[in-house]
């Protein structure tokens, strides 16, 4: 069954990747969120009902959708530039300029990219994005190096480019509920990337964070 949805998707994809690519992408990073929030709810330990906040998933929906396509064309660009070899000294040295290049270049600007979009989505200013890349950003790239130079070592190096994206929202879909689960996120946590895994993020500098209410 799993063999022949695979090999459903895969004849679909090829033929249309960005749509399919897009479609699926949005849904894992909903699932994803919708996984993420469950845990967050069992770890308040209040005794209440879950509540599933469907404005946020769908921010996480429309985020995964956007990238999908970029990330795609991203890989595929990351194949030309630099093409790697089948094995030996050769391979390892590809992979690893393929690896750095993704994570010198294309990391930072994603991650950039999703505090900013998401800020916009939730109808705030733009001095509150300011805020949010000033208190966040650092340290969610510092748990982003700590996890996904790994996983996009596997990535590049054995999976096929077309499954790229999806491996990767898969892979954060297990990484987001486990820190959700391990850290129940405080009040003022920002709703981080389902591709960027974290740990426990806290702002910079708390003392002059804003009211966390629109603008």
């Amino acid at each position: 069954m799993i063999r022949g949805a695979l090999l459903a998707w895969t004849t679909i994809a090829e033929k249309q990747p960005l749509l399919t690519l897009a479609a699926t992408n949005g849904t894992l990073g909903g699932v994803g969120d919708l996984l993420a929030q469950a845990i967050e709810h069992h770890n308040t330990k209040d005794g209440t009902r879950f509540k599933w906040n469907a404005t946020r998933t769908l921010r996480f929906v429309t985020w995964g959708a956007l990238c999908a396509p970029v990330f795609h064309k991203w890989y595929m660009f990351i194949n030309t530039r630099i093409p790697l070899p089948s094995k030996g000294k050769p391979f390892a040295l590809g992979l690893a300029k393929r690896v750095a290049m993704d994570q010198l270049m294309f990391a930072p600007l994603g991650i950039a990219g999703f505090f900013i979009a998401m800020n916009f989505m939730e109808g705030r200013s733009w001095k509150s994005a300011r805020i949010r890349l000033r208190e966040y950003y650092l340290p969610t790239m510092a748990a982003n190096y700590a996890v996904w130079p790994a996983v996009q070592t596997v990535n590049f190096g054995w999976v096929p480019t077309l499954y790229r994206v999806p491996f990767c929202s898969v892979v954060s879909i297990f990484w987001n509920a486990f820190i959700s689960w391990a850290n129940a996120q405080s009040a003022s946590a920002v709703d981080l990337p389902e591709e960027t895994p974290h740990t426990l993020i806290k702002p910079r500098h708390p003392e002059a964070m804003l009211p966390t209410t629109k603008a």
